[in-house]
């Protein structure tokens, strides 16, 4: 079973993806900021993660960050997870190795796309 964590200080933008990946057959973890984020990482492996850019404390790009060069979930498929718009997406995510984007609010057929390639 595919393992996914969804990190979002919004509960609604937690439930949506947890709600799809779960018809899909996924098995979610939600969390609300970004250190819970890495401590869960320290416990499990994911499969993918749901990254917010904008969480309290650690923001989403420096938890992918922390998440790579700690090695915790190194084939992990990592996804910058936000609503905001593709110019700013862009100046935030330079240079952080985020595998994907997906832009809020999502659907069905923008989750499924943002997904490992594998899991299409």
């Amino acid at each position: 079973m595919n393992k996914a964590l969804i990190v979002d200080d919004s509960e609604p933008n937690r439930r949506l993806p947890a709600l799809i990946l779960g018809q899909l057959g996924w098995a979610t973890t939600e969390v609300a900021d970004g250190e819970a984020a890495l401590d869960v990482a320290r416990l499990d492996h994911f499969d993918c993660i749901l990254l917010d850019l904008h969480l309290p404390g650690l923001r989403g790009d420096e938890v992918c960050r922390r998440l790579r060069e700690s090695g915790a979930q190194p084939d992990t498929w990592i996804v910058a997870y936000t609503g905001e718009s593709p110019d700013h997406i862009a100046q935030i995510t330079q240079g952080t190795p985020f595998d994907a984007v997906l832009t809020k609010p999502i659907t069905r057929k923008s989750l499924l796309q943002a997904l490992p390639p594998s899991e299409r």
